[in-house]
């Protein structure tokens, strides 16, 4: 009898446990990218691969040319790093080979988590040239030891060793050029909630900001690779991409139906609000006592709307005052057409006119339909006040039923 051995998932002794991180480092490096066109100035432009792993460019100033390091396995800009002194190895080779003017060019690390070392800090901090020559001091000695004998050299680890040489011995005035231009930039640990938190700051609903940061991430994705397979450098106008982001904008965050946050309410808490002055408004045009059920429902649904949509930044709260005066001066007019055309009725059918009328009515609120429920309640809540009521004399035959 034969058996078929069953396959399990790979052993975990056979991980590339360094995969995740390197996958991460180059994708974070279109996510940088996607940061650097939010945040760019008009007029100019981003790329990726072309002068660094990402840079800015734009008239009348150097690059920024930026390496982007994940940080998910280790802290890249540690003092003995290798991924540091080769970054700054590179800029070395880079100034030496172009015709970079060093004192407008800003060389930038970024990291994606808050991640740093006492020299990255000290290269980080130097304003001046005789600043970034103390803290290049500063890295020699840590590293090498005292000039001249450099006693700490021979234990130097190898991975690092060629990259401390090429910057220790690069040309001094280029090298503390770098250093005083260098920046240290550290994300929040999640790239994606830093690009969120630059959209987050546009004036968008806080409900759409997600989907729109990964839309444009994807966007600039393809935008790089359809450039890179036709041969052409990556590099992206930032107004280009802003053209991008307004049209998107412009389709997701133009909502024309406001959607209820509201949970329908228990039917005890809908007899909670049988005391109150809207409900008693009802009583004084006889309405049913399962409608005013239904009115106490669309009352509290409403004031959880209104809550809702202002906590979420979906409803600016001026808006919410535009619709009362909106609803207070359709009441004004149809009271007095309920007035004129229903004026030889009992007082009790004249308000269930105008109340029936009103609960018919349709308004939008910012731009945007609301549910059926919402102008239903916001009118009880104005009933409540006592700023509209439904019987001609709602008024005075409160007051009455008040003192009584």
């Amino acid at each position: 009898m034969s058996t078929t051995k069953r396959r399990g998932p790979p052993s975990s002794s056979k991980r590339r446990t360094e995969v995740p991180g390197q996958a991460l480092g180059y994708g974070l490096q279109y996510t940088r990218l996607t940061q650097l066109l939010l945040d760019a100035p008009e007029g100019s432009f981003c790329s990726l691969e072309y002068l660094d792993d990402v840079a800015l460019q734009q008239a009348g100033t150097g690059p920024r040319l930026v390496q982007s390091k994940s940080a998910l396995t280790a802290n890249p800009v540690a003092d003995r790093a290798k991924s540091l002194w080769k970054t700054l190895s590179n800029w070395i080779a880079l100034a030496a080979d172009s015709d970079y003017d060093l004192d407008k060019t800003v060389f930038e690390i970024y990291v994606s988590r808050p991640a740093g070392g006492k020299l990255v800090e000290a290269f980080s901090k130097a304003s001046t040239l005789e600043e970034a020559r103390l803290a290049i001091a500063q890295a020699r000695d840590m590293l090498w030891g005292d000039s001249p004998s450099f006693a700490l050299k021979a234990d130097v680890a190898a991975e690092i060793g060629p990259y401390l040489e090429r910057v220790f011995n690069a040309e001094p005035a280029s090298l503390e050029r770098i250093i005083r231009n260098f920046q240290l930039t550290q994300g929040s640990g999640s790239p994606q909630a830093d690009i969120e938190s630059t959209i987050r700051s546009h004036p968008v609903s806080a409900t759409k900001v997600a989907d729109i940061a990964d839309h444009m991430c994807g966007v600039v994705k393809r935008r790089v690779d359809e450039l890179l397979e036709a041969g052409k450098p990556a590099i992206i106008a930032r107004d280009a991409f802003y053209v991008w982001y307004t049209a998107y904008l412009r389709k997701i965050d133009r909502d024309t139906v406001l959607p209820s946050r509201a949970k329908a309410p228990s039917a005890e808490a809908s007899r909670n609000q049988l005391p109150k002055i809207f409900v008693q408004q009802l009583d004084l045009i006889g309405l049913p006592f399962e409608d005013k059920l239904e009115a106490a429902s669309d009352y509290l649904m409403a004031a959880a709307d209104r809550t809702a949509w202002a906590i979420s930044g979906e409803v600016d709260e001026s808006a919410f005052d535009d619709l009362d005066s909106t609803l207070k001066r359709s009441w004004k007019n149809k009271r007095r057409s309920c007035g004129i055309e229903h004026g030889g009725k009992p007082v009790e059918a004249q308000g269930l006119a105008l109340f029936s009328d009103c609960m018919t009515f349709t308004a939008q609120l910012q731009a945007m339909q609301p549910p059926d429920h919402f102008i239903p309640g916001c009118f009880h809540r104005l009933a409540d006040d006592m700023s509209v009521g439904w019987h001609p004399d709602y008024e005075q035959q409160l007051k009455l039923k008040k003192a009584g």
